[in-house]
């Protein structure tokens, strides 16, 4: 069988690399756009679905696939081909697209704009960042929270259309959290009107107000490790500017000692030397959009329940790739380093069964999970950790050391936030996918002078 997949990230070398593992006599060959791939290392896991894993540029030199670099201009379905930028063409038998995503880049034609998204685009903020003295960020997700933690020595504008920080990924409780500990580490000018945090260690609230999804995007686990952000300033000052967004971007004359002037639709105007755009990411669709069938919501390539497009023998995973059904509640769609990992292998698994063969979503589409870093901070999200109408929150917090969410519904827990060195990612994850009821514990549950793992075994 000869499987060809197109994209080197962290879906399509998962595909790959697996598609070798479930058909033993598979020609499996990779197409990537760039001369590196994205692997997978120290994969670690803390529970049924739960991995924490480490992800690397790696050379093709050392793959067990065949690797060709190149620009895929055409695919054409009816004859089960694909085409390069240099003429080229190759067969296939099944065809997997894994093209991910480019970053949602606010005014991508002024200069001194950028976006993160990858090792270069990383590389090249580096290197702007070496004379810099302002920097004006936009963006309350994964990249944009982690940036304002890594960045140092220079004073940093954090622009964010939402009242508290990181609301892609956190209530205003867990923000409240975040952000002193984020004030801790920097001199700032930050006073935001943010929920008052109960002093005692545990409560419960009934929340009345349903929290619209968010679909979010991450540059990799702990993508700033080993990567200077140094300004050229003597300290780090950060100003957050709540519930605005960027209404214009305009270069400075040659006289100005800063290359932009950002005009906010709060009125105010800042002038930056650089601005990064961290608003989200666009699914890379634009060459099947005349071929594929395409979610009008997001512009990714449909998928099945078998990770199958509408064209026969060709498949989607991670960030390309829409997925309008659900297995459970407990889950739901985030373009995320973790959903590519787990989208590849399973789609590595539906492309090599027999097509009459009955392929039932692997349980990483029963709960959503989610492990990263946030200002610092070890992050793990467990099924509906964002709060909806009629369910209960129970919190522990310890200022500048923990952060527990869990959110109940029917005495049965259906999401947890875990915030540092919690060690109940596990047992949280036992408590979700088994709904086991808790009507006998309660608010007890987050006593940590009760060992929940000895309770509920």
């Amino acid at each position: 069988m000869r499987y060809l997949v197109i994209g080197g990230g962290v879906a399509g070398t998962t595909v790959a690399e697996n598609l070798q593992i479930f058909d033993q006599n598979a020609d499996v060959t990779l197409i990537s756009a760039t001369e590196t791939v994205k692997k997978v290392t120290n994969l670690e896991k803390k529970g049924e679905v739960i991995n924490c894993f480490e992800v690397i540029d790696s050379s093709p030199h050392h793959l067990s696939y065949r690797f060709i670099c190149g620009l895929v201009t055409k695919c054409d379905f009816r004859l089960q081909t694909v085409t390069l930028a240099d003429g080229k063409t190759i067969p296939y038998d099944k065809l997997c697209i894994a093209t991910g995503a480019r970053p949602n880049v606010l005014f991508p034609s002024i200069p001194h704009v950028v976006g993160i998204r990858d090792t270069e685009s990383v590389q090249d903020l580096q290197n702007r960042l070496r004379n810099c003295k302002h920097v004006t960020v936009v963006g309350n997700g994964g990249i944009a929270s982690e940036f304002v933690f890594a960045a140092k020595k220079c004073q940093i504008s954090w622009v964010i259309k939402d009242e508290t920080i990181t609301s892609v990924f956190v209530d205003s409780v867990a923000s409240k959290f975040l952000l002193d500990s984020l004030k801790d580490r920097t001199d700032n000018n930050c006073k935001p009107e943010c929920a008052t945090v109960s002093k005692r260690q545990i409560y419960s609230t009934v929340i009345k107000q349903k929290n619209a999804s968010i679909l979010g995007s991450a540059l990799g686990p702990d993508w700033y490790n080993g990567i200077s952000l140094d300004g050229t300033s003597s300290t780090k000052q950060l100003e957050i500017e709540y519930g605005c967004q960027i209404g214009n971007v305009t270069t400075c004359s040659d006289e100005s000692d800063y290359n932009l002037k950002v005009e906010l639709t709060n009125g105010r105007t800042l002038y930056s030397d650089v601005l990064v755009s961290a608003t989200g990411v666009i699914p890379n669709s634009d060459l099947f959009k005349d071929q594929l069938s395409l979610s009008e919501t997001d512009q990714g390539i449909i998928v099945d329940k078998r990770m199958r497009t509408s064209a026969p023998n060709v498949y989607a995973a991670g960030d390309i790739c829409s997925i309008p059904w659900k297995e459970c509640e407990n889950w739901k769609q985030m373009r995320l380093w973790t959903q590519a990992l787990q989208q590849g292998f399973y789609t590595a698994r539906s492309m090599s069964a027999p097509h009459d063969e009955v392929i039932e979503p692997d349980m990483s589409f029963e709960l959503f999970t989610h492990s990263t870093k946030l200002f610092g901070y070890k992050v793990i999200m467990l099924g509906r950790y964002q709060e909806w109408e009629g369910c209960q929150c129970f919190f522990r917090i310890s200022p500048g050391l923990e952060f527990v969410k869990l959110v109940v519904s029917n005495d049965r827990v259906q999401g947890a936030l875990l915030i540092g060195e919690t060690d109940l990612e596990e047992v949280m994850e036992n408590l979700i996918l088994n709904q086991m009821d808790i009507s006998q514990l309660g608010e007890s549950i987050l006593d940590p002078n009760i060992d929940i793992e000895d309770y509920f075994d």
